[in-house]
């Protein structure tokens, strides 16, 4: 069913890990509708993405998750930490934006995972989700990878995100595009 933006405002909650963890059915369904192109490679399946979420990024303390829901359905979400492992992102950052050399924090924030169901795109819903999980954050930097190739990288582009790099984060990971936004 095709979301109608005009009669359906969308809000946003926050969330910390031990709620996020009880999200599991709504998150498993919008990440399988916003990856079902990519279901041929594993490491897109809803399987993977729940290993990565409840292992790896959950336990992490600054861990935190914004979703969107329209009409009480959630239609997208998106999460984040502070990353910890940032000098190397700072070090290509500061070539692209120069004025983090007078810095002193050095901390970088890291946008891990970001969907918006198929059905719900193009009405705003992605910026509003977006902006709300960046939104307070302390650390002058944040940070993301974007698969080569995916559309959204031309969404980022337009929220003020630059590429500086290229990564590939696990053995088993597509390549990606490593892209920076300041966050003051």
């Amino acid at each position: 069913m095709k979301a109608d933006a005009d009669n359906s405002p969308l809000s946003t909650e926050r969330h910390d890990a031990a709620a996020t963890l009880g999200l599991a059915d709504e998150l498993k369904a919008v990440y399988l509708a916003s990856h079902r192109e990519q279901q041929a490679d594993p490491w897109y399946s809803p399987a993977r993405f729940w290993e990565r979420l409840e292992e790896l990024y959950a336990p992490i303390p600054s861990f935190e998750l914004v979703t969107g829901r329209v009409g009480g359905r959630m239609v997208g979400y998106a999460f984040g930490t502070r990353y910890g492992r940032p000098q190397a992102v700072w070090d290509k950052a500061v070539r692209i934006y120069p004025e983090l050399a007078v810095e002193t924090s050095g901390l970088v924030y890291i946008f891990r995972e970001f969907a918006v169901h198929p059905d719900y795109q193009g009405h705003g819903y992605a910026r509003i989700i977006h902006d709300a999980l960046l939104s307070g954050r302390p650390e002058p930097l944040a940070y993301l990878l974007v698969r080569v190739g995916n559309p959204a990288k031309a969404a980022y582009e337009s929220w003020g995100w630059r590429v500086i790099g290229q990564d590939q984060p696990f053995p088993d990971s597509p390549v990606m595009d490593e892209m920076a936004k300041l966050m003051r």
